[in-house]
């Protein structure tokens, strides 16, 4: 344990003094703590977003929840790397060109001006961070499984571990230096999860590599090897499900404020061709063949979540040496930190400029708003640890990526309709957009919490809480934005006009 520990200290130290560096070189400017300055490159983006998204969740909750279905849940990965590449194809161009031209900080601040409403303002950043601090929960509770799993110790240890490296990393570095911290964190993480599983199939299946597991899992539960799965639960109607939720990423609030960060347009005709292929033909498919073949093949029958969300740790400390076993404890911190810090960032953005500059004090300033920033993140923290302890000790039997796909990206979802709206749609209104935002936020609430006697979910029709709530909010956003006066002519000019004007100047560069 004391090898354990010593590396896991000074994998810390490293990120530490990144941050540290990072604080160095920063303007000291608001601009630059939010966006980085406005100047990420087409390379760093591409760490940027990937792994913003790639997090403990990939490492544990991902191939968890294949272990157990079988492998209808990848349809979510699809629809996810569908929604990126659609995010950086249509709507980011003109985030980027509103933000640069405007001056926007936020995507939140960017449709409260183009709806010309500080409450939708109130609203959004608040159903925001409802549900973007429960997402960020899930990474020390990731690590902290982790923790428990390589060390035997309790699970707090690894929470408070990547809180604090969380804090300081956010604190002293801001958006410039998460995003190219990323690349650090993602290297080794790509190498840990690429690498054990290269050694791991090498080792358990010399003769026939992942057909011999294949052919395993065939014999001992076929049912794992194709949907609906073992339960029978991914049905048609479930994976159009899953994969509509993942489409929904581009709404992902930690990654629609990446293309405002943007150096130039040049970026957004070459990522979606980076997501496509080695986000989604490369990067995801090492989880998937850990959760659908490899793990079902060396440890079959485990049916507890919480168990299934550790198999990839339990399976490398079984078999691989002990050293390996701690770098890939590194691998998940990475994916933990990498994806954590950019919701932090984006949390810290949304209390700062919007709460407090946008609603609260209109006259404060940039140093007093990334001070706020900074102060935000420890508060967020905080919280997140609440929910990683909540968790833990109420909820901790059920699947990490639940959380995810069940909580956190429905409640982004409800903003989905006010976003392309507002950007591409010139009758959408602000009555519509807070209408929309309001009634969508409520009924998803709603329809997690009430439960018939069976435990179903009755007000979202036992179904998926994207399909019916977002709906029902993309129809109020319409009918309502069509019973609504249309924006004035100035914020016409300013939202769609402008835009298309410079984004053609700048085509022609």
């Amino acid at each position: 344990m004391t090898f354990d520990l010593f590396a896991l200290g000074l994998f810390g130290l490293i990120i530490i003094a990144m941050a540290a560096y990072g604080y160095k070189i920063s303007a000291r400017t608001a601009e630059d703590f939010m966006l980085g300055g406005r100047t990420i490159g087409v390379v760093v983006m591409f760490f940027f977003v990937l792994f913003a998204i790639s997090s403990s969740w990939t490492f544990y909750g991902f191939p968890g929840v294949l272990y157990r279905e079988g492998p209808g849940y990848v349809f979510f990965i699809w629809g996810s790397v569908a929604g990126f590449a659609g995010l950086y194809m249509f709507l980011g161009p003109r985030l980027w060109a509103l933000a640069k031209l405007n001056q926007f900080l936020s995507p939140v601040e960017l449709l409260a001006e183009r709806y010309q409403s500080k409450a939708l303002r109130l609203i959004l950043s608040v159903t925001i961070l409802a549900f973007i601090v429960p997402y960020v929960g899930v990474q020390p509770l990731g690590v902290g499984r982790g923790f428990e799993a390589l060390t035997g110790l309790p699970l707090w240890v690894g929470a408070a571990y990547t809180a604090v490296l969380l804090i300081v990393l956010v604190l002293l570095g801001g958006m410039r230096i998460v995003a190219w911290v990323n690349i650090f964190l993602g290297t080794v993480y790509v190498t840990a999860l690429l690498g054990s599983l290269l050694w791991i199939v090498a080792v358990l299946f010399p003769q026939g590599g992942l057909a011999e597991a294949a052919a395993r899992i065939a014999e001992a539960e076929p049912a794992k090897l194709a949907a609906p799965g073992p339960e029978g639960t991914y049905t048609p109607v479930l994976i159009f499900g899953t994969f509509l939720v993942g489409l929904l990423a581009f709404s992902w609030p930690h990654i629609t404020i990446g293309a405002m960060t943007a150096r130039d347009k040049k970026l957004f005709k070459w990522f979606p061709l980076l997501i496509f292929t080695l986000g989604g033909l490369f990067f995801y498919i090492i989880p998937f063949i850990w959760g659908s073949l490899v793990a079902p093949a060396v440890a079959p029958g485990i049916t507890d979540a919480a168990e299934a969300d550790r198999i990839v740790q339990t399976i490398i400390q079984t078999y691989l040496p002990p050293w390996f076993g701690v770098f890939v404890l590194m691998g998940v911190v990475a994916a933990a930190i990498s994806t954590a810090a950019v919701q932090l960032m984006m949390s810290s953005i949304l209390v700062a400029r919007d709460l407090v500059q946008g609603v609260i004090k209109p006259d404060a300033g940039d140093r007093e708003i990334t001070a706020i920033a900074r102060w935000a993140v420890i508060a967020i923290v905080a919280a997140s640890l609440l929910v990683t302890a909540a968790v833990e000790l109420g909820l901790g039997q059920e699947a990490m990526a639940l959380y995810l796909t069940d909580v956190s990206v429905p409640g982004f979802a409800q903003w989905a309709p006010a976003l392309v709206g507002g950007l591409l749609w010139k009758r959408g209104s602000k009555q519509g957009a807070i209408a929309a935002t309001l009634v969508g936020t409520i009924y998803l609430i709603l329809g997690l919490i009430v439960r018939d006697a069976q435990g179903a979910r009755v007000l979202l029709f036992d179904l998926h809480p994207v399909i019916p709530t977002l709906p029902v909010n993309a129809l109020v956003y319409v009918v309502v934005s069509l019973l609504s006066p249309p924006i004035d002519e100035q914020t016409e000019a300013i939202f769609f006009d402008e835009v298309e004007e410079f984004l053609l100047a700048e085509s022609t560069r």
